[in-house]
């Protein structure tokens, strides 16, 4: 407020009362973002905020709401994990399923609506589509044509439409009917454990920027052609038979019968059964199979396991006999010389 000083103290004022607006603003905008289900929403705060519940696990459901599964196997429970407080919806699964919930409100026809959402989180964002939808029809089938969608989100975010946002995924619609269905849809295609998404303050709005509502067109009935029933004509007047004279009626004349001379029946005349001529058996000629012949191992003796006769070995001294007087020879030469070597060695050393 010091710099307020050197202004004049008409402006002074004016710079005040324009702190005290934003001031006033964001508090505003405070109370909107802590209580999103508050005027001017139009759902009930009790459907709105999902403070109560009916059911049992696996199907615990927040009062007024109705939930669809468009396939696998969720578990809907009561939880109490909410950025606003108090309780919250949890579906959680260990496979992948596509499923939701959707609420009625009733409405003014040709008005336009905005559903939003303030919490939905899921533990793990990459694998959780988040989606709003409003049927303006007010049917209950998330699959059919007259449902209006809004964008489908995938990872982080918490979905808090208020300010500032963190992710807006808001749908806007023109009711047809005076009643109107909002839908919550989760998709997760794929499945990391235990996986949950968390849902809480789902409300619904008054929106006149919300386009005009384009139907799809519904089959018209082809009309079929009257078929017109021709009128019986009136019956002609009954008209009086005439008298005709009774004729005396001739006596038929008995004829005979004549007889049916009998046929006999011929007789199946037995052919004769061939006989099979049984054929010899050849009779396999056995042979003679060879067998194994061995021959036993010498006992372990004395002896030697080779022996020569007389002959042989006289044959082999003979055979033996030259060379054994060279090699004597060259032994005994060598001897000699090695020995006169060694003299004369002995001797020259002396």
């Amino acid at each position: 407020m010091n710099c307020f000083k050197h202004l004049p103290r008409r402006c002074q004022w004016l710079a005040t009362l324009f702190l005290a607006g934003l001031a006033l603003l964001a508090a505003v905008g405070q109370v909107e973002a802590a209580d999103p289900c508050a005027p001017p929403n139009l759902l009930p705060a009790a459907v709105c905020g999902m403070d109560t519940f009916t059911g049992a696990r696996p199907l615990q459901i927040p009062t007024g709401w109705s939930p669809f599964i468009l396939y696998g196997s969720p578990e809907y429970l009561q939880d109490e994990h909410t950025f606003f407080g108090g309780f919250n919806l949890t579906i959680a699964s260990t496979s992948p399923f596509k499923a939701g919930i959707f609420t009625q409100v009733q409405v003014t026809p040709g008005a336009g609506y905005r559903a939003s959402i303030g919490w939905g989180a899921p533990n793990v964002p990459d694998l959780f589509g988040r989606q709003l939808g409003i049927d303006p029809t007010g049917g209950t089938d998330p699959n059919a044509p007259t449902v209006i969608w809004g964008p489908m989100h995938w990872g982080e975010g918490r979905i808090l439409n208020y300010p500032p946002p963190d992710v807006n995924i808001d749908v806007r619609a023109r009711a047809v009917t005076p009643t109107i269905t909002i839908f919550f849809l989760a998709d997760h295609p794929q499945s990391a454990a235990y996986d949950l998404i968390l849902i809480d303050a789902i409300s619904l709005f008054p929106d006149e920027s919300a386009p005009a509502v384009e139907l799809p067109p519904t089959a018209t009935p082809t009309p079929t052609a009257e078929v017109k029933v021709a009128e019986a004509p009136a019956p002609l007047p009954p008209t009086e038979a005439p008298t005709v004279p009774p004729t005396a009626i001739p006596t038929a004349t008995p004829t005979e019968t004549p007889t049916e001379t009998p046929t006999e029946t011929p007789t199946a005349i037995p052919t004769a059964t061939p006989t099979a001529i049984p054929t010899a058996t050849p009779t396999a000629i056995p042979t003679e199979t060879p067998t194994a012949t061995w021959t036993a191992l010498p006992s372990a003796t004395a002896e030697p396991l080779i022996s020569l006769t007389k002959d042989q070995a006289s044959r082999a001294v003979r055979l033996l006999e030259p060379r054994l007087l060279v090699l004597l020879s060259g032994t005994g030469l060598s001897g000699a010389v090695l020995l006169g070597v060694s003299w004369g060695w002995l001797r020259r050393r002396r």
